[in-house]
């Protein structure tokens, strides 16, 4: 997409004049803008001070910068290859997987007479 010539204060400016009253038919001569790209203008940038221009400039830049890193990651993903089988577990790992939870009573308690067993 190409760049706008006027800045995003020229805009603003443009778009106070015709918020003031001044015919856009004028204020697009004087500016050398088409009528469709002063509607354009005015449905991105309409209620937005100079401060709001400024602030919205820096959030679209960081979204640029944002999206380029999640293509990056992406395409990092995709040239991951994938594990052809899982591995096996360490024999401490099995010990640990064998053990069971370690909380008070030793065993979970579960079931429908859980209370009775867990009043040890």
């Amino acid at each position: 997409m190409r760049r706008s010539l006027h800045t995003d204060q020229e805009i603003a400016f443009l778009l106070d004049e015709a918020a003031r009253g001044i015919p856009i038919a004028d204020i697009c001569a004087s500016a050398h803008v088409s009528l469709g790209t002063f509607y354009r203008w005015r449905r991105r940038l309409g209620g937005l001070m100079p401060a709001g221009l400024v602030r919205l400039d820096q959030v679209e830049r960081e979204n640029a910068g944002l999206r380029a890193e999640v293509q990056q990651l992406r395409a990092a993903l995709l040239m991951q290859p994938l594990r052809a089988e899982p591995t096996q577990p360490t024999p401490t790992e099995r010990v640990a997987l064998h053990q069971g939870p370690r909380h008070r009573g030793a065993h979970a308690c579960v079931g429908r007479f859980a209370f009775v067993r867990s009043a040890n």
